[in-house]
């Protein structure tokens, strides 16, 4: 059994996102503890791959907040989330068809040592996701 942390380590309070005239998400609540496996379900249009980007910096939030280990944060470019360690695996499998799941993981940030690539470590890291 998983112990579930008190503190989330992702939290979205009243997180709103429009563009233009589309309101896209309205008072978004979302709570991701460690040691949780979310899924995110809803018809297309509903907002899923917006609520992503905003995770991810895509997309900064117009209202809201976003906290990390309990501290609010502000993402409001992909650099900022990655520097939390948020990643974000795109579901088009048309930008790196010829690269396996690992390589996508670190796609832009690889791992070398001695100037090489470090596969070994990124394979145990992937691992240990």
């Amino acid at each position: 059994m998983v112990h579930v942390s008190a503190t989330p380590v992702l939290a979205l309070r009243g997180v709103s996102k429009r563009f233009g005239a589309v309101q896209a998400l309205t008072d978004v609540e979302l709570e991701v503890h460690a040691g949780e496996v979310v899924a995110l379900v809803g018809d297309n249009g509903a907002g899923k791959s917006t609520l992503v980007k905003t995770i991810a910096g895509v997309h900064p939030i117009d209202e809201g907040a976003i906290e990390w280990g309990g501290k609010p944060v502000s993402i409001s470019r992909p650099h900022d989330a990655q520097a939390l360690g948020i990643a974000t695996v795109y579901q088009d499998l048309a930008l790196c068809d010829n690269i396996d799941v690992v390589g996508n993981l670190f796609l832009g940030r690889e791992l070398q040592k001695f100037g090489v690539l470090d596969e070994v470590e990124m394979e145990r890291r992937a691992r240990e996701l």
